[in-house]
């Protein structure tokens, strides 16, 4: 039951720290007609969320590192509901978008403060299926919110009282996390560590995440738009692609940790994810037919949409002693940037050339190098580096 309750607890911290993102894309259409807003200026808010991780992530690790792991998960539970709460109560476009910003903390906060509870409560060997878990709670949550998001604008409560309710889970969250930790020892607030530097691995893993950042941000914005441009499929055969690489990311999210951390290693299956990453895009840079999106769309499922689980499990085995959080910030950093990135650069480039093929064959050559960063990476243990 408790490491029940910890699946439970580590899917509702990352579901409610990556929220903000589906209620920005799902509730378009009420936020824009409340704040007279431009199209323009709701893909803003999904901006400042996402640059917001990518700027304070690696401070966010490093602070994930001072307090015990259930301490800094509360914290990111207590951000994503109080963001949540002042999103709904915001009386103006820039409130809101101030708001959003304790989304984007919440985003970077998320994984440090996960991967030291998972660490804390789950030995070394064991972890892969808990950090599947908790990462395709990021998919179950744009899932819920995809059906339930509508529906609760359209009742009673409005778009404003369906984001405030929402703020419900992460309580629901800090319930059960208290309850399976209790006794567990605390770290004292304010101890002093030593600072350790993250690894050269992690660092890898960091440039790696960047490069499929940049190929996710791509990808998921632009495939839907592009299988309609070019091969005719209507609005909702794109939708229908972008559930099947949703529903793949999802089961592989499950599945690829315990693979990676006792059958393949961790290294290899990060190479794995980004060779299919580059042949998913070369098969769109030379697709003669529409047909072809469909296994592209299964590829993107297995390889761009679910690194982050291999690469979280990797960051808690090759970080230093009392650097997982950073490391684990920092890793995000770099795949936070480039999704915050990747999908206006290749929307410019598509503008620019008038074709989807220069940009879809530069996501093949982000794969090529994410597979070559990856293939630099071992799972053997690093000796702390203290500056």
């Amino acid at each position: 039951m408790r490491r029940i309750g910890l699946g439970v607890v580590l899917a509702i911290t990352m579901a409610s720290s990556t929220f903000a993102l589906p209620i920005f894309s799902v509730l378009a259409t009420p936020l824009r007609e409340e704040f007279s807003a431009a199209r323009w200026q709701i893909g803003i808010l999904v901006t400042v969320v996402t640059a917001t991780g990518a700027v304070v992530s690696p401070a966010t690790g490093s602070f994930a590192d001072r307090l015990a792991p259930r301490h800094a998960t509360a914290a990111t539970l207590a951000l994503a509901g109080i963001g949540f709460v002042s999103m709904g109560m915001s009386v103006g476009y820039l409130m809101l978008a101030a708001m959003s910003i304790l989304c984007g903390v919440a985003q970077a906060m998320a994984n440090p403060a996960t991967n030291r509870l998972i660490m804390s409560q789950v030995e070394a060997g064991r972890r892969g299926f808990l950090t599947g878990v908790k990462q395709a709670g990021v998919q179950a949550g744009n899932f819920l919110g995809g059906i339930l998001l509508p529906l609760g604008a359209a009742s009673v409560l409005g778009w404003r009282g369906t984001i405030s309710v929402a703020a419900l889970v992460p309580l629901v969250g800090l319930v059960v996390l208290f309850a399976i930790t209790r006794g567990s020892p605390r770290a004292p607030l304010g101890a002093r560590r030593e600072r350790v530097r993250v690894s050269p691995a992690v660092m890898r893993l960091a440039f790696y995440g960047g490069c499929l950042g940049l190929a996710v941000g791509s990808l998921q914005t632009y495939l839907p738009s592009y299988a309609h441009e070019s091969f005719g499929l209507s609005t909702a055969q794109g939708g229908a692609l972008v559930s099947l690489f949703g529903l793949t990311g999802f089961i592989t999210r499950l599945t690829a940790g315990p693979l990676s951390e006792r059958v393949f290693g961790h290294h290899r299956t990060l190479a794995a994810m980004a060779a299919m990453t580059g042949l998913a895009a070369v098969l769109l840079a030379v697709a003669p037919a529409g047909g072809w999106l469909w296994p592209v769309a299964v590829l993107i499922g297995l390889g761009p949409m679910a690194w982050n689980v291999v690469g979280n499990l990797a960051v808690m085995e090759l970080s230093p002693p009392g650097a997982a959080g950073r490391g684990s910030g920092v890793m995000m950093a770099g795949f936070l940037g480039g999704m915050a990135t990747g999908a206006p650069i290749f929307g410019a480039a598509v503008d620019l050339t008038g074709t989807y093929r220069p940009g879809w064959l530069a996501v093949a050559g982000l794969g090529v190098v994410a597979a070559w960063l990856a293939g630099g990476i071992r799972e053997d243990r690093v000796a702390p580096v203290v500056s």
